[in-house]
């Protein structure tokens, strides 16, 4: 706890500054921050809670060397503006890096290449995204890793994942993940040795156009099941509409479901954004039988 409040505290003083971008000793320095609230009505829960919905605050920097070579660094917390007394969550990012012509290598905590080539086609609508990623956990952001991604080569690029110690769980994770980008459509994949020791593979593909854009992802996981995630967006000016499906099998046949989500975002600014999404499902999903739930949201970007 400790050290999530010395962390706080260096970025909280440097927000007082008068920008949120420097240069320090030749290097390029950013501090920024997401605060996000909502309030949720659920058919499961009586009364409307206030949420946060996952605000958080960072650092990050990079140098140019020369030569086609520079060095990264990212340091991310996640806030609760919901909880007076521990605002202060996880970190969400730490990890130092090198880029270059031989592709980007970085150790720390980073996002998973299965989340980059799969996981990232589905989670595309605010609170409740991507609920069949989420279920069989393709992970998110992995710590203590070493993680590397080749150039890209016309389209092609490749993500590669080892967890070389884990604080958190017995089995240290690998990842593996591909990406091929065409034109307005993007294929994905990826394989995950997970924290529990489990095989999980995925598929990706999305389609975007001036008008909208559709996006899907398949998964299956090794003794748990297997379910697709899928989004249509359609952008309007300032305005974005989204339409979510998602239907998942349960190996033992005892947590399936089929869920919908719409969702509606307004820009009041390109800083400042309000949403609202309704979400109704059919099965067992995140513990909950046959429910539905609405979320009204902000978000300040900065």
């Amino acid at each position: 706890m400790n050290k999530k409040i010395l962390g706080l505290a260096l970025i909280s003083s440097t927000l007082s500054l008068p920008t949120v971008a420097a240069d320090v000793s030749g290097a390029n320095v950013d501090f920024y921050g997401s605060l996000r609230v909502m309030l949720e009505r659920a058919d499961h829960n009586s009364g409307v809670d206030y949420k946060d919905a996952s605000s958080r605050v960072g650092i990050k920097g990079s140098k140019d060397f020369g030569d086609g070579l520079s060095a990264f660094a990212k340091y991310e917390v996640a806030l609760d503006l919901s909880d007076d007394d521990d605002t202060i969550g996880d970190m969400r990012y730490g990890h130092l890096g090198l880029q270059g012509d031989f592709g980007t290598l970085a150790v720390g905590k980073v996002d998973s290449p299965f989340y980059e080539a799969v996981g990232v086609a589905a989670d595309y609508m605010w609170w409740n995204s991507a609920p069949v990623y989420y279920t069989l956990d393709g992970g998110l952001r992995i710590s203590e890793s070493l993680y590397y991604r080749t150039p890209d080569m016309s389209g092609f690029s490749v993500q590669a994942l080892a967890q070389v110690d884990s604080s958190d769980n017995d089995h240290e994770q690998s990842q593996l993940g591909a990406t091929y980008a065409m034109g307005s459509v993007t294929l994905g994949a990826a394989y995950a040795n997970t924290s529990d020791d489990s095989d999980l593979f995925g598929l990706s593909a999305y389609y975007s156009n001036e008008t909208f854009y559709l996006n899907g992802a398949y998964m299956n996981k090794e003794d748990d099941g297997s379910g697709i995630d899928a989004i249509l967006g359609i952008p309007a000016g300032k305005n974005l509409y989204t339409l979510g499906v998602s239907d998942f099998s349960d190996d033992d046949g005892n947590n399936d479901f089929t869920a919908v989500i719409l969702a509606y975002q307004h820009n009041l600014r390109d800083d400042l954004k309000v949403w609202l999404e309704a979400m109704a499902w059919d099965g067992s999903l995140y513990g909950n039988e046959d429910s539905n739930t609405i979320n009204l949201g902000m978000n300040f970007d900065f």
